[in-house]
């Protein structure tokens, strides 16, 4: 790879590292030496020096090396180019490392690795008969697992009876229950492309006896329909949908059942069939349904949702009189029912969708006065205030923002309204109004609303020239929300830091002996532990967890994303159990399953209620490891990035997830969409590069740290304006920008997507971790 050089950052301190990485091994390197080499060049993605490090260690002559460690090397050659998507290289070297190593404890795994090798080259017989000697030295650990890699060959060569019967075997041997889902859905599948209809819903049977997720549930029920339907048993395939109707109204299954029913001309009760097209967005028939409901119904006896219902499906049609009607309905016919104070809020939203504005006003200010104690008065006059915002009244919208945050201290809308009348005062760089709104919300609010107000009262005391004033402001704001972001801000205020501001010096190495020992002392203290040996190795039931086993060997096997639904089903049982999280997080973090050890470790500190920064430095650095940290050192130096801040994207991005995959096709750990990494691909002259390249770590954080260098280098390395071009592109982040001006602060603030927002704030307390936990100075 040939790198785009990178200038040195301006104006920044230069943190001395204390660490620096290994160098790589050379052909006269210890065999031992070199065979970690090469197992760390596997954790890191970096497949063909991995191989080449392995064939190194195999070149040494005979009799310079313990057996075992070229045994290792032999089967790390064939799992490195299984890796590497290379199946004839890997099906060569798992060949040679069985003929020479026929009882090495690997044998079975080499079996297991080479019958994938085999099913990437189409070699279905061959691979049927590796996976069965897998089976046969290695009974009861992932039969279900290897069963459904032999069934899928069967069905690959179109042997359906022997596929389904040895994909019911694989049901049969029993997983995880997300998994075993999964694998019931895939085989009522075979089973609808054979004709097998009864069989097919008997797996989706099956499925509904265990699922829970409502959503999920509608989605089986109705395949399980329409299998019944293809089955000519249209008795019982109607009688399915009905009743995904009930239970399930406002899914799309919902919709298309009642479709199906109503085509055969089965008539659907109008109070179900109005809803279900509500929900569906077909508001004309929703509206047909309602009036042949009220049509049928007296009066009285219709609840006022059915009202509120009709009179929002008029408004999505744009008949607003018609939705005022629908509303009063409920005024005039339940004044006591919880929907009384809806009712009014909508007639005010529909009088602003009709653009009447002022009209819109008067509502929602009749509410608050008339109806003060209803649950929608504080909601009446956030609207009130906010379109008062939106004409340009700004005065007026600050006294409405004020007289809600008097009315209903504490209210979430009236922390929402102080909070809106403080950035507008400041926009309009009134800083009296400004400071007296926010002492406002200081003294009303809790948690992060009285961390954020706090900080602003000491920024503005801080631009008056009071230090005395912003410095006790920043101490409030600094209590009100321990590791929040506007606390994490003030603090480093108090401090005089740049947000952001890197350490003097960075310290990757410690003394885990000691360290280990003193989180295993505070456990005991903490939660009660009489163990007096170690307390981090796995006990015995734990060890014989079905899921640790079956999720120790499926790792093993390069197959990750059933092995995590092991871990994480392990972590869900076990989370209000410190000893066993604890033992598990060890673990984990040990065979390099890194976003479950986070997971397990924040669960500790989880249930001991305390701030991370309050656990012992072992476990907090557990749940903000330095991961990687061979790869991310030498990036960060060559662009001139504090490395901390890289570790804090990473664990926003992915969670040490080499292999995360984000909804927009971001990848890898630091979870660079497809089109950027083709820009940056072009601009690192990246050799031969494929989008599956940013799921090995050495790329991904190449990439990212390449990308994050690109924006900082674009923007002056001011480090938030930066991570927002990171993350919603730097057009965006030049918008906000020029709205916000310099002060860091009102940068954030300016940010109109709230995810970006919520982005920059969650990688800056990460980056506070990091920085207490690895920094120095």
């Amino acid at each position: 790879m040939t790198a785009t050089p990178a200038p040195a950052a301006p104006d920044l301190a230069t943190p001395t590292p204390l660490v620096t990485p290994s160098p790589s091994p050379t052909a006269t390197a210890i065999p031992d030496i070199a065979l970690q080499m090469a197992e760390r060049l596997l954790l890191n993605g970096e497949y063909e020096n991995a191989s080449l490090t392995f064939q190194t260690v195999l070149g040494q002559p005979e009799g310079t090396m313990p057996g075992d460690t070229r045994a290792a090397a032999a089967y790390g050659l064939g799992e490195a180019a299984l890796r590497d998507g290379h199946f004839e290289e890997a099906l060569a070297a798992l060949t040679q490392f069985l003929a020479q190593y026929p009882t090495d404890t690997r044998a079975p795994w080499a079996y297991f690795l080479r019958g994938d090798a085999r099913l990437g080259q189409g070699q279905w017989v061959a691979a049927i008969a590796d996976f069965e000697q897998y089976l046969a030295l290695r009974p009861g650990v992932i039969d279900s697992y290897v069963y459904e890699r032999i069934a899928d060959a069967y069905l690959a060569q179109f042997l359906f009876s022997q596929a389904l019967e040895t994909y019911e075997r694989a049901i049969q041997a029993g997983r995880g229950l997300v998994p075993l889902l999964a694998l019931r859905e895939k085989v009522a599948q075979v089973y609808l492309n054979t004709g097998q209809y009864a069989a097919a819903v008997a797996q989706y049977d099956a499925i509904l006896e265990v699922a829970q997720n409502p959503g999920y549930r509608a989605e089986i029920m109705f395949l399980a329909a329409q299998a019944l339907e293809a089955g000519d048993q249209t008795a019982e395939a109607r009688e399915r949908y009905r009743q995904i109707m009930t239970a399930a109204p406002t899914t799309d299954y919902a919709r298309q059942a009642m479709r199906i029913l109503r085509g055969a001309g089965e008539a659907v009760a109008p109070e179900l069939r109005a809803q279900i097209s509500y929900a569906a967005g077909d508001f004309a028939d929703a509206i047909a349904a309602f009036h042949l409901y009220t049509s049928q119904t007296p009066l009285g006896d219709i609840p006022p949702a059915m009202h509120l219902s009709l009179g929002r499906a008029y408004r999505e049609v744009g008949n607003m009189s018609a939705a005022w009607t629908s509303f009063q309905t409920v005024l005039d016919l339940a004044p006591t029912s919880p929907e009384f104070g809806t009712a009014l809020l909508e007639q005010g939203r529909t009088l602003f969708l009709a653009d009447d504005v002022n009209g819109a006003i008067e509502r929602y200010l009749y509410l608050a006065d008339t109806y003060p104690t209803l649950p929608e008065a504080a909601e009446a006059l956030w609207r009130v205030g906010y379109l008062y915002e939106m004409q340009g009244q700004q005065a007026e919208a600050i006294t409405l923002f004020e007289r809600l945050g008097r009315a209903y201290p504490g209210n979430e809308w009236a922390m929402s309204g102080l909070l809106r009348a403080a950035t507008i005062a400041l926009n309009r760089n009134d800083m009296a109004t400004a400071e007296r709104v926010l002492a406002a919300l200081g003294a009303t609010g809790s948690g992060e609303d009285a961390a954020a107000a706090y900080l602003w009262l000491g920024k503005l005391a801080q631009q008056n020239g009071n230090t005395t004033q912003a410095e006790a402001a920043f101490r409030a704001a600094a209590m009100a929300d321990p590791g929040g972001y506007f606390s994490i801000r003030a603090e480093d205020l108090l401090s005089g830091r740049a947000i952001f501001g890197p350490p003097l010096q960075y310290r990757f190495e410690f003394d885990s002996q000691l360290e280990l020992g003193q989180a295993e002392d505070w456990l005991r203290t903490t939660f009660g532990f009489t163990q007096t040996e170690a307390l981090w190795p796995m006990s015995p039931a734990l060890q014989a967890d079905p899921r640790v086993v079956a999720g120790r060997e499926l790792w093993a096997l390069l197959a990750v994303d059933e092995a995590g639904e092991e871990f994480y089903s392990l972590l869900d049982s076990f989370k209000d159990d410190p000893l066993s999280t604890y033992q598990l997080a060890i673990w984990l973090r040990g065979i390099g399953a890194y976003p479950h050890s986070i997971t397990g470790a924040a669960n500790i500190i989880k249930v001991a209620n305390i701030p991370t920064l309050s656990a012992p430095p072992y476990l907090a650095r557990m749940r903000y490891p330095a991961f990687y940290s061979d790869l991310v050192i030498p990036q960060a130096q060559a662009y001139g990035i504090d490395p901390l801040l890289l570790l804090a994207l990473i664990r926003q991005e992915s969670l040490f997830d080499r292999y995360a995959t984000g909804g927009a096709g971001e990848k890898g750990l630091t979870q660079v969409i497809p089109s950027t990494a083709e820009h940056i691909a072009a601009r690192l002259e990246w050799p031969g590069y494929l989008p599956s390249v940013l799921f090995r770590p050495y790329a991904s954080i190449a990439f990212g740290a390449y990308y994050l260098w690109e924006q900082l280098n674009r923007f002056e390395f001011n480090v938030p304006v930066a991570l927002s071009a990171y993350n919603a592109g730097p057009g965006n982040a030049a918008r906000w920008l020029e709205t916000a001006g310099s002060d860091p602060d009102l940068y954030i603030e300016a940010i109109d997507y709230g995810s970006t927002r919520a982005y920059i704030r969650r990688i800056y307390e990460h980056y506070h971790m990091y920085r207490q936990l690895y920094g120095a100075g």
